[in-house]
């Protein structure tokens, strides 16, 4: 029997408090699962949401002075109507994708990963500390490396806090790794003004990565070698979730934690060893904004690559296979909506909303599919 506590001040008996279950988190694995499904359409379905949502973005652009014909010349040499179209398009996948596989790992093994965006930006301080500062010092092969594997040490850490908090305390990663996010955008404030501020430039700005160290890139082009990277972790993270032990494992902890305690596995190092992946990958996303475009940790950076690579994932139906195709999407419709800025100066923000609007029409459709089949059941 569980034995009862007496309120000293009411005399009533109460249950003894008890410390966290890490495991407690059937209802959160659930929710994810049906978050997924919630997303997971057929691709004309997903098709028919962009084209309209592309269609809407069409009129936004009329109504803020531009013309239908001129907003489609923009969208189709911004994408793959040009040698350049094509490679500004394939640089903004880049982050986007790397933060959608780095989410995919967390959310399939049940861990709604929010901070992606703090990863990213601690990753990107990891990068810049070993391409400025470190790089210098150690043999010339070894520099990005180095650079990238402290990205991921940075990134897997950051995350890491969120799944150690989870387990050991029961705190809420939802929460924590959110909130976790805003440290890491002012810890970018900090170094960039302070420890590893350029002494050379008035701009809060580290020092420039030396030249060793910065990703390869195509050619004379701005795309670097970060897009077989982000590739790359597209077939790993597929091949770890579905083709592998340890992913068998950790899916089966994301579908329902309490029956996989009762299997015996170690649910609590499996938290841990899919947030450290998770936050590792997503690292990897400011790590080649770091060492492949700015070349230097820069405030402010990241448009918000974080959140859109979690709007991928979910669009994906998390599935790493889906991300990669939804992730060019998502950086050609931002390649468009940089150059309409730049040529009908309409702000670049409707990429947000192009990009926003086909989750909306998902989720709609998917609830009026729902209410359809409650009613007819109730019929």
């Amino acid at each position: 029997m569980t034995q009862r506590e007496t309120d000293t001040r009411s005399g009533t008996e109460v249950e003894p408090s008890r410390a966290p279950d890490p495991v407690r988190g059937g209802d959160r694995a659930r929710s994810v699962e049906r978050l997924a499904r919630l997303f997971d359409r057929p691709w004309p379905s997903i098709i028919a949401a962009f084209v309209v949502s592309l269609g809407i973005g069409l009129l936004l652009v009329v109504l803020a002075g531009g013309t239908a014909a001129e907003a489609v010349d923009v969208a189709y040499r911004s994408t793959v109507g040009s040698q350049q179209g094509m490679i500004d398009s394939l640089v903004y996948t880049t982050p986007r994708l790397l933060v959608a596989v780095g989410v995919i790992v967390a959310l399939r093994s049940g861990q709604f990963n929010l901070g992606a965006e703090g990863q990213l930006q601690v990753g990107a301080i990891g990068a810049a500390l070993g391409g400025a500062f470190l790089a210098p010092s150690i043999p010339g092969p070894l520099a990005l490396p180095v650079s990238l594997l402290l990205a991921m040490v940075f990134g897997a850490l950051w995350a890491g806090l969120a799944a150690v908090l989870k387990v050991w305390r029961g705190c809420d990663e939802l929460i924590t790794t959110l909130l976790l996010n805003f440290i890491a955008i002012y810890l970018v404030q900090l170094m960039v003004q302070g420890a590893m501020k350029d002494p050379s430039s008035t701009f809060n700005q580290s020092k420039r990565v030396i030249a060793v160290a910065e990703l390869p890139r195509f050619g004379f082009t701005r795309l670097h070698y970060g897009i077989v990277i982000a590739v790359a972790c597209v077939v790993l993270v597929w091949f770890l979730l579905d083709r592998t032990a340890l992913g068998l494992r950790l899916r089966s902890v994301g579908y329902n934690p309490v029956a996989s305690r009762y299997q015996q596995l170690r649910v609590g190092r499996l938290t841990v060893a899919a947030m450290l992946i998770s936050g590792a990958v997503c690292a990897l996303a400011g790590a080649g904004e770091t060492l492949g475009v700015q070349f230097r940790l820069i405030q402010g950076f990241s448009s918000g690559f974080g959140f859109e690579g979690l709007a991928i994932a979910f669009l994906a139906s998390l599935r790493p296979g889906r991300a990669l195709v939804i992730a060019l999407i998502f950086g050609g419709i931002f390649s468009t909506a940089t150059r309409l800025q730049q040529e009908l100066g309409v702000t670049a923000s409707l990429a947000y909303v192009v990009e926003g609007l086909p989750i909306v029409l998902l989720a709609c459709a998917a609830g009026a599919q729902a209410l359809r089949a409650q009613r007819k059941g109730i019929a």
